[in-house]
């Protein structure tokens, strides 16, 4: 795995080893009188990761994935790893596959090192679970968002359907050292069917060109609603404020996420009565039209950008207009989309709208970055030609 130091070596050990694991052919070592629990000189694998998702000016959730389950830590610190996380939910450590840890308590604007840790389990038992060794990451950095610092920069990209290729090259054309977040527009799967596609297609390629130091935010996609695998989905992508729509702060942009749910009506015989999109969207309509009374910094933020997958908001049973009078009337003054597969700039007025939709194809990256006093835009072709650039100067409120 790139980025991997190989397996470290033997946890603190007492004794020496005295006997063979039956259930896991491993070497059983014997930890004398210090501890009564088993410990197996097996150690785990990371598959995917690690990456970061959803950071904030506070905190960040870091997501990795090991071969066998384990127990997740993080060390982490500023200059060195002096703080340590261990997630707990209802009480109990998390033991799995599936390795999240969010980060609590930073500081804005400041620059981390972490490192994950995952402790193998081999057999969880009532009492003296039967463990195995840990392994340890390399030692990453991530810097946290800050809305009072001068500038503030995403990359997005869009509907790469289970591409590789396409991930590949899309994420190796952003200069990542103008990009403080990649937004990933949904569609990322034709259909979410399980945890090794979605990772192998999709997550993984993104997390790997991420380098496990810039932060991923996701806007879901229609297509990613679809399988049998969307409805564990929210265990892996869900954002900490429990939702697909969140907001988040980096010097004078302020970031709505919009989740724009399917492309379909609920009652769509292909959906059979298991979709229920429409009260999901009401409610995020009641959060998205109270932006501004609910959060002090929309309304402090020079700059108001959404990032969604459909740019038409999605299927609203022709309560479409209904969102864009709300984006009019908070002061939107940009919104980044996908879905069309193909590169589309609507200009304010064109459907209503006071602000420029700016909808990105598949095999191009858009970039926005923004001052005090400007927000730039630019959208770049597979062949590194400029698709389009335009600058949105800074309203007056």
């Amino acid at each position: 795995m790139q980025g991997w130091a190989g397996a470290v070596g033997a946890c603190l050990l007492m004794g020496s080893c005295v006997a063979i694991s039956a259930q896991s052919s491993q070497t059983l070592i014997d930890r004398g009188n210090a501890e009564n629990y088993k410990v197996y000189n097996t150690t785990p694998v990371i598959l995917y990761g690690p990456f970061l998702l959803d950071t904030s000016e506070t905190s960040t959730t870091i997501e990795w994935i090991t071969d066998t389950p384990c127990q997740p830590k993080v060390q982490y610190g500023e200059g060195k790893l002096d703080h340590e996380v261990v997630p707990q939910a209802q009480g109990l450590v998390p033991v799995g596959t599936l390795q999240r840890v969010e980060i609590k308590g930073l500081l804005p604007g400041h620059t981390y090192q972490y490192r994950v840790v995952s402790t193998r389990v081999v057999r969880l038992k009532a009492y003296l679970p039967d463990k195995g060794q840990s392994l340890e990451s390399q030692t990453f950095t991530f810097t946290t968002l800050d809305r009072n610092k001068p500038t503030a920069s995403f990359s997005f990209i869009t509907d790469t359907h289970e591409d590789i290729p396409r991930v590949h090259h899309l994420m190796k054309m952003i200069d990542w050292k103008t990009t403080d977040f990649l937004v990933t527009g949904g569609d990322g799967v034709n259909f979410a069917e399980s945890r090794d596609q979605v990772f192998d297609t999709w997550l993984g390629p993104v997390s790997e060109e991420l380098n496990h130091q810039k932060p991923l935010i996701y806007a879901r996609g229609n297509h990613d609603m679809r399988g049998p695998f969307a409805r564990r989905l929210s265990d892996y992508l869900l954002a900490p404020e429990g939702n697909y729509y969140f907001t988040r702060d980096d010097g004078p942009m302020h970031l709505v996420v919009v989740d724009t749910g399917e492309d379909k009506p609920d009652d769509n015989h292909e959906y059979a009565g298991l979709l229920a999109d429409a009260p999901y969207r009401e409610e995020e309509f009641s959060w998205f039209k109270n932006l501004s009374s609910m959060d002090a910094t929309f309304k402090q933020a020079p700059f108001r950008v959404v990032v969604m997958h459909q740019p038409l908001w999605g299927w609203l049973d022709h309560k479409n207009r209904e969102w864009t009078d709300v984006a009019n009337g908070e002061g939107i003054d940009l919104v980044v989309a996908g879905h069309y597969h193909k590169f589309l700039h609507i200009q304010p007025g064109q459907e209503g709208n006071r602000f420029p939709i700016l909808v990105v194809g598949q095999d191009q990256v858009a970039h926005v970055e923004a001052t005090a006093n400007e927000m730039k835009v630019t959208v770049i072709a597979k062949d590194g030609s400029v698709v389009d650039s335009f600058v949105v100067a800074r309203p007056r409120r």
